[in-house]
Order: C-alpha cells, then structure tokens, then sequence
C-alpha cells in the first residue's frame, strides 16, 4: 500500500472510532485479559498484549478510581505503535495526578468487532513524581457558562464565553489541536476544528457541521459532548504531511457537558443536519432543460 493511502486511511479511521467520556457499556463478557501497567517516578507505561495481526488500531481507556470517571486518552495504530517488544502495544500516560489511583483497559478493533480486556491493575501516583500534575492544574478545556448557539439557516455552531485551554506547558508548546466531540446513535467520534473557532476573540469563526460531518452523522439525531484536545505523533515526522503514517493519537481529558449551554439545538439537546442533497427521495424532474 502506498504511503499516502496509509495516511489517508489512518486519518479516516482516527475519526471513525468511538470516542466516549461515559461509563462503557461491554456487552461482550468475553474479555482479553487485563493490561498491565508499571508507574514510577518517570512515567506511567500501559502494556496492552498483541493478540493479532488484524487489529487495525487499539483505544485506550482510563478510570480515574476518585471520581470513577472513564476517558479515552489515545489510540495506537498497527503496527507502527508496537514497541521494541513486538508481543506488546506501548502507551504512556503523562497527563496523570498526584494521589490519584487509575485503572486502565484496552479496546481493539480488529476485522470490524471491538473487543476489550478486563480492567488493570490499580495503579496509585504518588505525590513526590515530578511529571504528575497537582490536584488543582486543569488538563482539559474549561467553558464554565459558554454558550454554543447552533443557526438553523446554514447549520452552523458558533462559541460564545470564555474557553480556557489547558495549562500544562506540552498542551501549547507540542500541537495539540481542538476536536469537537459528536455524538450519534451508533457512535462518538472527535472531530477537528479551527482555533479561531474556540479562541476568545470577538470574532470566532463559525463551525460548519455540513462541510465536518461525515455521511453517517447527518440526517439522524447528534448531541455534542463537549471539547477535547488531541495530539497526533506521527512515524516519522520529519517527511512531507501526504506521506506520513499516524503511530499514535494523545487526547487530553474532555469538557464537561454541562459547562457548556446549548442553545437552538430543541428541548431535548438533539440535532439533525441535513445532507446537501436530502435523504428523503430521489430526483424526479419531469422536465429535461
């Protein structure tokens, strides 16, 4: 396969999964076993086994045992995020707190069906490691009383209020990019979005839903969640854009829903956009001009 079709597909299967900051729901009681984690003063590193050559990328999740809230913060890509083990899929968590205990699992996609393992070990960070964050430093976008006000005559968002990026020094210094998080019936996914859609100037860009969402988030009800931050590690970052492969994908920890206040979406939060050509019939002209 040529190069850029492995970026093309990379990308296209970054906002194909299934992003969600809600409890998971496995139907599957058939669970992979656990992955294993070492934490100590210099990271924390989830080992996630290698169970087949099909899997075409594996979610991470984390459970933060305080509040007992589960994120999704990345994904690795096949084969390109193995590490020098090759039995093993490496992740490190770096946007962790001091005394806080996490759990953690994997989801694969593999041959179209996900299949997750049973939750890790605890894993407790202790106060005295340097890369942990304190208690009090925010590592997800704040919107405390942000309204996002959709237009129903060119199905647009458009921000209003004060959006706080996180503040740790990576977040800036290292592309993370703003991703709306979407969600439909069947599925979460992360889409990118402008900066100038979120930053506090006086003339925020509007976000065109009809141009971002793909073909299954249209015409069927979608919620938006929230904002998330995503960086992108490529295999080898150095070439040209078009001919790089995604090794692995960091999402800080998401808004909550409730900063943000929604407005012109109805009574029950919901919005249906319309394709550009309709989903209710075909062409029928009786006329040929």
């Amino acid at each position: 396969m040529k190069k850029v079709s492995i970026f093309l597909f990379s990308i296209l299967t970054v906002f194909a999964i299934t992003f969600s900051s809600c409890q998971l729901k496995v139907e599957d009681e058939d669970l992979f076993d656990k992955p294993g984690v070492e934490a100590n003063e210099n990271q924390v590193t989830i080992i996630i086994p290698k169970t087949s050559n099909d899997t075409k990328y594996i979610n991470v999740y984390r459970r933060d045992k305080k509040n007992d809230e589960i994120v999704n913060i990345g994904i690795l890509f096949q084969p390109e995020a193995l590490g020098t083990d090759s039995k093993n899929f490496i992740y490190i968590d770096t946007l962790v707190k001091k005394n806080h205990t996490y759990d953690y699992r994997a989801r694969y996609y593999t041959d179209g069906n996900y299949y997750y393992t049973e939750w890790s070990k605890n894993t407790y960070i202790e106060p005295s490691w340097s890369y942990a964050y304190p208690e009090d430093q925010k590592l997800s976008y704040q919107a405390n009383d942000v309204n996002l006000i959709y237009e129903r005559t060119d199905h647009t968002l458009k921000f209003e209020g004060t959006i706080t990026p996180p503040d740790f020094a990576e977040f800036t210094s290292e592309g993370y990019t703003p991703m709306l998080i979407i969600e439909s019936a069947k599925s979460t996914q992360a889409f990118e979005i402008a900066p100038a859609t979120i930053e506090n100037t006086a003339n925020r860009e509007k976000i065109s839903l009809r141009s971002m969402l793909p073909a299954n988030f249209l015409d069927t009800d979608i919620t938006v969640k929230g904002i998330v931050g995503q960086k992108t590690i490529y295999e080898d970052s150095s070439k040209p854009l078009k001919d790089r492969t995604i090794e692995r994908i960091i999402w800080t920890a998401p808004t909550d829903a409730d900063e943000i206040k929604l407005i012109g979406f109805g009574s029950d939060s919901k919005l249906k956009i319309p394709s550009q050509t309709g989903s209710a019939g075909l062409d029928y002209s009786r006329k040929a001009n």
